[in-house]
């Protein structure tokens, strides 16, 4: 048989909300760098520059594939509409 529990106090239930809205800001918040990220690595992935992807893909971490996709969706303003439902 499980013990009952004790409910939350106040104090516990404020401690807790603050603490979730917090866990929330700082999603949101690294949703809006990596968009950003996203946005850059396309945009500077798009030179027409011999290695410009591979070196892009290097600095981040990421495969040069991946910096591609990027590039060909920054050339196609995909990024940006992405960046503008982020700020929404």
């Amino acid at each position: 048989m499980r013990a009952t529990s004790d409910p939350l106090t106040a104090d516990e239930k404020t401690e807790l909300d603050e603490a979730l809205k917090a866990v929330r800001r700082a999603e949101q918040a690294l949703a809006r760098a990596q968009a950003h990220l996203n946005h850059m690595a396309g945009r500077i992935g798009s030179a027409d520059r011999y290695g410009q992807k591979a070196a892009v893909g290097r600095r981040v971490g990421w495969s040069r594939q991946h910096v591609t996709a990027l590039a060909n969706a920054y050339r196609a303003g995909a990024l940006d509409q992405e960046e503008r439902v982020e700020a929404a």
